[in-house]
């Protein structure tokens, strides 16, 4: 598990020095005009967003996207302005619309010259320079009628773009950043994408955000993530490797002139195996049943500890360490999963009761590994010691 992480870790800081995060192309955002007599408003103090919900779809690197997003005016006057919605490079417009009273008010494209004159006379008006990064690109405009104190527009909008392909490894990146400018925290930001690829898909990996990752099989991939009351200040990043190969390799480096160079190797295997091929392996469970575990965190606990017993391979070995103040084992060693049924009872038999003494428990699940087969070892724990915090008030 330790590896995992230093792996984890190293990837992510890899793909930020490869420079493998594109530049953000920012969210649709609403630049408003207020009254005269209220004077220049800044784009964090100008309209609050409620929700934003995302769903993308990738089919051999053809990705749409669609975005469902409402502003909200908590300001006490009317606010108007012009939406804009700045795109990715080569993407088309399929959809799009911004609901005013239940009817339907349509955008226009601009090219990016166009674009750039209306970014440069809101930044020399509203003495903002954040939207200069968003200049020289192709944008979608709409004009926002006036939004009474309280109320709100719906946006939505679709579009798709061509995903490139380097040396396997396919990047897509949606826009989030820029909602960081919503006047209060969003009550909602969904994103889900499918990959679907004619190319076995191998690595799926997020270097902006812990997310959701489902494999049905080789060729398709869910993604998810979802978050409340936040200001996101990040775009959302990910990445899929595609290759024919059993093991999917994909290597990239970079060097700057003088200076070391970095690369990324990415290794991933095929999801689906022939049961032959299935490694024998060791699992062993860790549980925690002292006093803080007692209730609702014991029972899923048990529950997950049930399914993983239920879903052992043929060949696997197993065993159930129970800890607290002391330590319980199901066995004296690693049994074959034809015993599970047994191990499953002693997992019912369970119950909270003591302190929590971890260091013990590592110990014995590291001296029943056997250093000659790979190993798993899941620990279910809350971590915490009631006994130490009982007198923690005590040096």
């Amino acid at each position: 598990m330790r590896s995992m992480l230093i792996l984890s870790l190293i990837l992510a800081s890899v793909v930020a020095s490869l420079g493998l995060i594109a530049p953000s192309a920012a969210d649709g955002i609403i630049i408003v005009d207020p009254p005269p007599d209220v004077g220049p408003v800044r784009l964090d103090e100008s309209l609050a967003i409620k929700y934003h919900r995302v769903d993308v779809t990738v089919t051999n690197q053809i990705a749409t996207t669609r975005v469902d997003q409402v502003f909200v005016n908590d300001n006490p006057w009317a606010a108007e302005g012009t939406y804009i919605f700045p795109l990715p490079e080569g993407a088309a417009v399929s959809d799009f619309v911004m609901w005013v009273d239940g009817e339907p008010v349509s955008g226009e494209i601009l090219e990016a010259n166009e674009a750039r004159a209306i970014y440069n006379e809101y930044v020399r008006n509203m003495q903002d320079p954040t939207l200069l990064e968003y200049v020289d690109r192709r944008a979608l405009k709409a004009s926002v009628f006036p939004i009474p104190p309280g109320g709100e527009r719906r946006v939505e909008l679709e579009y798709s773009q061509i995903l490139p392909v380097d040396n396997g490894l396919v990047h897509y990146s949606y826009p989030l950043s820029t909602e960081k400018y919503s006047s209060r925290p969003l009550e909602e930001v969904t994103i889900r994408a499918e990959v679907e690829s004619r190319d076995p898909i191998k690595a799926v990996y997020s270097s902006s955000h812990n997310v959701f990752i489902e494999r049905e099989d080789d060729f398709h991939a869910l993604l998810g993530f979802e978050e409340f009351d936040v200001l996101p200040d990040r775009d959302f990043e990910f990445y899929y490797t595609i290759s024919s190969e059993d093991v999917g390799l994909n290597l990239l480096s970079y060097k700057e002139p003088d200076e070391d160079g970095f690369f990324l190797l990415l290794a991933a295997p095929n999801v689906e195996v022939e049961e032959g091929e299935v490694v024998a392996k060791d699992v062993i469970l860790v549980l925690d049943v002292s006093g803080s575990m007692e209730g609702e965190k014991l029972v899923q606990a048990k529950d997950a500890a049930q399914y993983i017993l239920n879903n052992l391979n043929l060949k696997d070995r197993f065993n159930v360490i129970a800890f607290s103040t002391g330590v319980t084992t199901f066995s004296d060693e690693l049994e074959p999963t034809s015993k599970f049924e047994d191990g499953a009872e002693f997992v019912d038999r369970l119950e909270s009761l003591g302190g929590t003494d971890i260091n013990r428990a590592l110990l014995k699940a590291m001296d029943l590994a056997d250093p000659k087969k790979p190993a798993t070892l899941i620990f279910l724990t809350d971590g915490r010691n009631p006994r130490r915090r009982r007198y923690a008030h005590n040096p």
